[in-house]
């Protein structure tokens, strides 16, 4: 792991480790100054209870997505080639053998404090409305055809890849890639 200078930055680094790795509830302050070889007082200082780095990770998160999408939308011009961009940023979970964040928060929602549960919440609606904004313009292009709207499918859309990836942690990368397969194959426009 790359040492960050700014302490709070890598407690939120390795915090997102820690999630993708053994979920939100998995780790606790110990395994974080363990880690970063720091008191756990220096983890209480910047983030004073645990719900408050979890706000700040989903935050992380989010803020992370949206320049991602920003800079996607901006280097590629074809919603097809923008989803397809979406598909192979989850691959990373796949290579790395951990879980996509996205997926830990949302499976995790239930037991997460109150604060997180809001900007976990912001976090899906900003990938949801990319995702339902980009099929729209695809669909609107004629480079994608489905039946009933664009947000509907978004729906089915991100609950398929995560529901992928999740599959594949416990049957091999061949599922996610199946199940994109297949998505992509749902979305095509008629002959």
């Amino acid at each position: 792991m790359p040492r960050l200078s700014n302490p709070k930055e890598r407690i939120i680094e390795l915090a997102l480790s820690l999630l993708e790795r053994r979920g939100f509830g998995g780790f606790s302050y110990r395994h974080l100054s363990e880690a970063l070889g720091i008191k756990p007082a220096a983890v209480h200082y910047h983030f004073p209870s645990k719900a408050d780095l979890g706000v700040a990770l989903a935050a992380d998160l989010r803020r992370g997505f949206e320049k991602w999408a920003a800079q996607t939308d901006a280097r590629l011009a074809s919603p097809r080639e923008r989803l397809d961009a979406f598909f192979e940023m989850h691959t990373r979970f796949l290579r790395d053998e951990v879980a996509s964040p996205f997926g830990v928060l949302e499976a995790e929602y239930g037991s997460l404090p109150d604060g997180m549960r809001q900007e976990v919440r912001s976090l899906a609606s900003e990938i949801h409305a990319w995702l339902a904004r980009t099929l729209r313009q695809g669909l609107d292009a004629g480079e994608f055809g489905f039946s009933g709207n664009a947000d509907d499918q978004a729906i089915v859309l991100g609950a398929t890849v995560q529901g992928a990836l999740h599959m594949a942690r416990a049957f091999g990368p061949g599922h996610y890639h199946a199940a994109i397969a297949q998505l992509k194959r749902l979305i095509e426009p008629s002959a």
